[in-house]
């Protein structure tokens, strides 16, 4: 069966967000009396959740930064649309795939209610049947379960299904959720390590994705 459906992940795929999160971590780290980090270095921090970031970022145990974690969010509530936009070339390779038909749908390890504003304000010119985000109980990617589950509420097979992403944790889950894993390199990891976590095709352009589709 060709492609009938693609998820995305958000961070670094679709959006840049990498400036607002770098400006979010070095809010809490200013707080805590830690030298701030270059986007470069919070580039490398990012993709499995706040919790991770700030651990990242402060070598603190993650069960001592429930205060961080709340000041993080705090602040990125009311910043994160400063620098925040849509890669170039993203509009126009959506565009695309909703004229040929595929559905769509987003998966991210953003906390879920910031994915689900961030997507209608910056892409809500596109259907995106399903838009997850991190939520309680629900184990993040690479754990495949979440990805699963869009399949299942799309009434689609997974294998039916392309996982675009940036990170070794997208195409992980991808692989384990039996779905064809496209690795993007503009976004925020090396493409060894798309290649490591299996990756079956890699893009360096959001136009070729149309290219790489099964």
């Amino acid at each position: 069966m060709p492609t009938q459906a693609l998820i995305f992940d958000l961070d670094g795929t679709l959006l840049d967000t990498l400036q607002d999160l770098t400006n979010a971590t070095n809010h809490v780290l200013a707080s805590l009396d830690h030298p701030p980090i270059t986007t470069s270095v919070c580039k490398q921090m990012i993709g499995n959740g706040v919790h991770v970031l700030l651990q990242r970022a402060t070598g603190k145990d993650p069960h001592t930064l429930e205060n961080a974690l709340e000041d993080f969010l705090a602040f990125y509530h009311q910043h994160k649309f400063d620098n925040t936009h849509p890669f170039p070339d993203i509009p126009n390779t959506l565009n695309s795939l909703t004229t040929l038909g595929h559905r769509l749908a987003i998966l991210s390890n953003k906390p879920h209610p910031a994915t689900i504003e961030m997507v209608h304000r910056l892409l809500g010119n596109w259907n995106f049947e399903q838009v997850l985000g991190q939520r309680k109980n629900i184990p993040l990617k690479p754990d495949p379960i979440a990805a699963i589950d869009i399949a299942k509420h799309m009434n689609i097979p997974t294998k039916d299904f392309v996982f675009v992403g940036d990170s070794g944790e997208d195409m992980a889950a991808a692989k384990a959720a039996n779905m064809f894993a496209v690795g993007v390199t503009w976004g925020l990891r090396e493409e060894s390590d798309l290649r490591d976590h299996g990756a079956d095709a890699i893009i360096h352009n959001p136009t070729q994705l149309l290219n790489v589709l099964p």
